[in-house]
């Protein structure tokens, strides 16, 4: 676009050297309230549906149906907190800070409109599509049938919704970053002062991400692909949900969280980090995650081609010498990356007595703990645990990011969307804030320790030689008696 605007003859677009008035800049402040509204809804949703996956017998139940049980537990509780709860809020928090950083006004309020009904409508079909057929396919599976027959059984009934729903869904993230990429191109006419110029790069990097990580979403759920990564086994999470989750968690959603937090922490009573500092955060992580991001892309597809040509998953792996090493190297870059934005955000609200203040050093205490795991599980002796433990160690990798997302980016977001709000002239409820900042991180804190716990236990039974549904069964209830409650603190 920019090649074209510059060596393709035509008029000069117009400059201005005026500043927009406040009501033309903050026109869209207004609508961003339904975002925080459904934000707040989905993560309710999200919350239920994590107590009721516990209850022993439903527990039980999802254990003996495989893969179509992981799509009740796992696949859809994530979407509907991360899609539904995350993405949402850092919508509503974009729109408020872009304008501000940028100086001129959204570039089409449609576009917005856009973004946001397309998300809600294609992530409930979503949502209804992996709960509903899942349950449809452990049906079939505990009389006996496999789950690619099942899966192939249900037909359009499976591929119809869930295409449909990823589609829609799609959609609403290309209307967020095509928006976002827009206004910051076309704020280049506006020759205004603007003191936080530098971090529309934060917010342009995670919009790009979320759109590239929904693109292969959609892709992953094409029937001959979904086939595909299946058959591949372990090798084939590399590439989901490993890659998939990580552009869109790293790369996309904390990009747009550091964006809004560094733009919006000085008018709620921080310190905002100086460019260069701010610079820094943003092309390690950038370096960082995108290298992770490429190397789960690159040992999925190598080993899973191996495993369609015979090969086990575990030998497929052995066969790929620089394994480890891709893993190690580009983990500890995002984990280095990742603990400096930590700490550039635990300082910009150290010596803050403002309400984001908790928030913030609660969120990045679970980050920490989050980011933690990921390089110790990506230890060889570790990640061979995690594979002969099967279904139980694929919990344990889950709960990782779930602790990152709820106990982590779900605080700073929340922080952010009370302060915004406040901001925007709204009552912050005290007592209700209090509450949630004491409920949340211990529900997020006991499910995360003993979610780890018991799934380590479970990982030993099935590496012994029992299978995932029994080494639940043999922990239940009182598997059930931890994380149901915690599950409740939390909703």
């Amino acid at each position: 676009i920019t090649a074209i605007c510059r060596f393709v003859p035509g008029r000069a677009p117009p400059v201005r050297e005026e500043p927009y008035p406040d009501e033309e800049l903050h026109s869209h402040d207004p609508k961003t309230a339904k975002y925080f509204v459904a934000g707040g809804l989905f993560l309710v949703l999200g919350s239920i549906h994590m107590a009721v996956k516990n209850l022993p017998w439903l527990a039980e139940y999802l254990a003996r149906t495989g893969y179509a049980g992981h799509l009740v537990r796992d696949l859809s509780n994530t979407h509907v907190m991360i899609v539904g709860g995350g993405t949402l809020l850092a919508t509503g928090l974009c729109w408020l800070a872009l304008p501000r950083i940028v100086r001129r006004p959204l570039s089409s309020d449609g576009l917005a409109q856009c973004a946001f009904w397309f998300t809600v409508v294609g992530l409930l079909v979503f949502y209804v599509s992996l709960v509903g057929n899942g349950i449809a396919m452990g049906r079939l599976i505990e009389h006996g049938w496999a789950y690619p027959a099942a899966k192939e059984h249900l037909g359009k009934w499976y591929k119809v919704p869930t295409g449909i729903g990823a589609g829609v869904m799609g959609l609403g993230y290309w209307c967020f970053a095509t928006n976002v990429v827009v206004t910051v191109f076309q704020s280049r006419l506006v020759r205004v002062p603007k003191p936080q110029w530098h971090l529309w790069k934060y917010f342009v990097t995670g919009a790009t991400a979320l759109t590239v990580g929904t693109v292969q979403g959609v892709i992953q759920v094409e029937p001959k692909n979904a086939d595909w990564l299946y058959k591949a086994g372990h090798a084939g999470d590399w590439i989901d949900p490993i890659s998939h989750a990580h552009i869109n968690l790293v790369t996309g959603l904390t990009m747009l969280v550091a964006g809004a937090l560094f733009s919006l922490v000085r008018a709620l009573g921080g310190t905002e980090p100086s460019r260069r500092l701010a610079d820094t955060c943003f092309f390690a992580l950038l370096g960082g995650s995108l290298a992770f991001y490429f190397s789960a892309l690159y040992l999925g597809f190598h080993e899973g081609g191996l495993v369609h040509r015979g090969l086990t998953p575990e030998a497929a792996e052995e066969a790929t010498r620089i394994h480890p090493y891709l893993i190690m190297g580009a983990g500890i870059a995002m984990f280095a990356a990742f603990w400096l934005l930590l700490a550039t955000a635990v300082r910009s609200v150290w010596r803050s007595r403002s309400p984001l203040r908790p928030f913030v050093l609660a969120g990045c205490a679970a980050l920490a703990v989050g980011t933690l795991q990921g390089p110790v599980q990506a230890f060889p002796l570790v990640n061979e645990a995690l594979d002969r433990g099967g279904e139980a160690g694929d919990v344990i990798v889950n709960l990782h990011a779930q602790l990152n997302m709820l106990g982590g980016l779900m605080l700073l977001l929340a922080g952010l969307a009370f302060g915004a709000l406040e901001l925007l002239g709204a009552r912050r409820p005290q007592r209700r804030t209090r509450l949630a900042l004491v409920l949340i991180p211990l529900g997020v804190g006991v499910y995360y320790a003993g979610g780890v716990a018991f799934s380590a236990v479970e990982a030993h039974r099935v590496a012994a030689g029992h299978s995932f549904a029994a080494a639940v069964s043999a922990l239940e209830p009182w598997q059930s008696l931890v994380l149901v409650p915690a599950a409740l603190i939390v909703l």
